[in-house]
């Protein structure tokens, strides 16, 4: 099928990899037959059952607005509405039966018409940790301690939270532990041996998650005990990752293609390089097509995704933890939901927990990822709700994440709605 001449400068990606080999956009999204096979797995459309909010609804969308038929703007409330309210969950990816990436498909619409949909100051702060690393420290810091002083609950107090433009800030009040306590470098003391590596080198790369340095440190320390050691740990570092999704793809290349020559630069780019956040993972396995039509950084993109493992990879399975209470897998992530990390942790569960390891149905929902609550509260306290209900219906102890974002967000549903139960990341499977 032969391209329609639109505005180059409207398609963002150069190429999506899909099941078909690397297509351009409207390559990509014309393989959608609209079969409708994705639409009962769709956690937006089992609450709104209307055409524009299925997937192939919005793959539609994409198709006329390349073929220039329509001429979408910011003006458009059903259109931003139909933007906005995708989860980016992959689960309409993973029932097609063309492996059709819907949730690449929203996010080039989202850029395309330069949508931003998290509130103006929280996306701001967080981009300052791929600019300035050291003042979003010093702003983390601060808000740590305003928090502690109890600042947050006063403002929750006079109800200056309920205002629209405080909104988010309540949400994060709720989803952060009691006590916040930054990742300390001394946990990490290979680090402060650095200079030893002329004679044994690093066995393999952390990149910890934004969560793990700066919210769950226990998570940091558990991952780092996993891998081989010794082990070269990159904080204050970036991906890249929230640029992709919540800003511009431009800021996202330049994060990605330093974190590149980075691992270039260190043992010749040989060093696999762990992250504990199943998000980064997809996001960095997915190099090669962020920077899909730059000749220059292609090829080293391909070889540094190569490179790119989770912590399954290194977290064992081989004695049955003896615990009757049941246990599920949270598999909620931007992109996909399948592929090797899924795999490996459905397996880790299964050897530890046996019959106690409950499998959940295709329709289930899980808690929407990256901060979509901070976005659409009313949509996702629906979803949040539904999920929780499935843990409550099957009486679950403890429910499994790939991600401590993922976790944080599930024990703030749990210890509201069903408290006998507990979230925990994958790497704490044996604890």
């Amino acid at each position: 099928m032969t391209s329609p001449k639109t505005d180059t400068s409207m398609h963002q990606l150069h190429q999506i990899h899909t099941a078909m080999g690397e297509r351009n956009l409207y390559d990509s999204v014309s393989y959608c037959n609209r079969c409708g096979m994705c639409a009962p797995v769709c956690p937006i459309y089992q609450i709104l059952p209307r055409e524009t909010t299925s997937p192939r609804g919005r793959n539609q969308l994409l198709r006329l607005w390349l073929e220039q038929k329509i001429k979408p703007s910011l003006a458009d409330k059903t259109l931003l509405a139909l933007l906005e309210s995708c989860t980016l969950c992959g689960r309409c990816k993973q029932m097609c039966a063309g492996d059709i990436p819907t949730a690449e498909h929203v996010l080039e619409m989202r850029r395309m018409l330069r949508l931003s949909v998290l509130p103006s100051f929280l996306q701001s702060f967080l981009q300052l940790r791929g600019s300035h690393p050291f003042l979003f420290s010093l702003v983390a810091r601060l808000g740590i301690f305003l928090r502690k002083v109890h600042l947050i609950q006063i403002m929750r107090t006079l109800r200056i939270t309920r205002l629209s433009a405080f909104k988010w800030l309540a949400r994060l009040d709720d989803l952060l532990p009691e006590q916040v306590v930054p990742l300390e470098r001394k946990f990490f003391p290979v680090v402060k041996q650095a200079a030893r590596f002329a004679v044994t080198p690093p066995a393999c790369i952390y990149l910890p998650s934004l969560e793990a340095e700066w919210i769950l440190p226990q998570l940091a320390r558990d991952t780092y005990k996993l891998l081989p050691q010794p082990v070269l740990v990159w904080r204050h570092t970036a991906s890249g990752l929230f640029e992709y999704v919540y800003g511009d793809l431009a800021r996202s290349r330049r994060l990605l293609c330093r974190l590149i020559e980075r691992h270039e630069r260190t043992e010749n780019g040989k060093l696999p390089l762990v992250t504990d956040s199943i998000d980064v993972y997809l996001f960095l396995t997915r190099a090669g097509q962020v920077l899909s039509g730059q000749p220059a950084w292609e090829e080293r993109a391909r070889r540094f995704a190569a490179q790119i493992r989770f912590v399954t990879d290194y977290l064992p399975a081989t004695e049955k933890v003896p615990s009757r209470q049941r246990v599920q897998l949270e598999c909620g992530a931007l992109f996909e939901r399948q592929g090797k990390p899924f795999t490996q942790a459905r397996q880790i569960l299964s050897t530890l927990f046996g019959k106690n390891f409950v499998q959940c149905s295709y329709t289930d929902t899980d808690i929407p990822a990256f901060g979509y609550g901070f976005t659409l509260h009313n949509r996702a306290a629906e979803i949040d709700f539904k999920t929780v209900a499935k843990i409550a219906r099957t009486k679950t102890k403890s429910v499994f994440t790939l991600s401590g974002l993922a976790a944080l967000e599930m024990n703030r549903l749990l210890k509201q709605f069903y408290p006998a139960a507990e979230a925990k990341h994958i790497v704490h499977a044996k604890r």
